[in-house]
């Protein structure tokens, strides 16, 4: 949906679900929608090009939720993956703060982070190595991974054990980089739930985002990494990072 189509409220909690290209973020959503709602498109397996070309959300009244019982809207946001063999993750990054300037121009929010991992994909290590690094340093505050959750995906793609055996080392990777930030398991509707249920608690307490000064420093902060760093999603990371730094209290 498009700001203007929408209405949103100070008391929102806003979620970016974020993830490579094929990592389930749509999925993820969808299991938050009931069947009569309209869905989000889920791409084709293998596919190395997102079919989320451009940011939407979905609005779940928790006041009315039976597992997840809340007096305010949790707001989904479905972001484009990265990783994408048509576009950059700077593109991807420019439409999310676009998208989130346009809906929330005068801040007022709180929100956080869910990072997918398809736990299917291959060489899990590599991806351990990098993109895992990349997310620690850029949540690497204690403030900042505490609005982070990683979430690996694509379950039912691989046998059981060779799975437990790929979560497993993702948690022993991320337990040596961050303290703060947890990965939960999503392979079914209950476990979506789950990881909000956990994740709520943490983003509750929240204080009001100045959107344009954020966006001004993630400009300023992204020019320089592209200068100073070799890893064009790490700059991304940090980026988001930043802008929902000042969601967090007792800053």
């Amino acid at each position: 949906m498009s700001p203007q189509s929408l209405t949103f409220f100070p008391s929102d909690v806003v979620i970016l679900v974020t993830g490579l290209v094929g990592s389930g973020r749509s999925t993820f959503i969808n299991a938050f929608l009931q069947e009569s709602s309209q869905k989000m498109r889920v791409g084709d397996p293998g596919s190395l090009s997102t079919c989320t070309k451009k940011v939407d959300c979905a609005v779940i009244d928790l006041s009315t939720s039976s597992r997840c019982k809340r007096d305010y809207r949790l707001v989904l946001v479905d972001t484009p993956g990265f990783n994408d063999c048509d576009r950059s993750d700077s593109s991807v990054l420019h439409d999310i703060t676009t998208w989130l300037q346009k809906s929330f121009p005068e801040g007022g929010h709180r929100g956080g982070v869910i990072y997918l991992h398809d736990i299917s994909a291959d060489r899990i290590q590599a991806a351990a190595d990098s993109d895992l690094q990349a997310l620690d340093f850029a949540f690497n505050s204690e403030r900042a991974s505490k609005r982070l959750v990683i979430a690996t995906t694509k379950w039912n793609c691989i046998n059981n054990a060779e799975a437990n055996r790929r979560h497993d080392i993702l948690k022993d990777h991320w337990k040596t980089l961050s303290a703060s930030s947890t990965i939960h398991k999503f392979n079914e509707t209950a476990d979506a739930w789950n990881i909000i249920s956990d994740f709520l608690p943490q983003l509750e307490r929240g204080s009001p985002i100045s959107m344009s000064r954020e966006l001004s420093g993630m400009k300023e902060k992204k020019d320089k990494g592209e200068r100073s760093h070799g890893s064009k999603r790490e700059v991304a990371f940090r980026s988001l990072a930043r802008l929902f730094s000042r969601f967090l209290t007792n800053a």
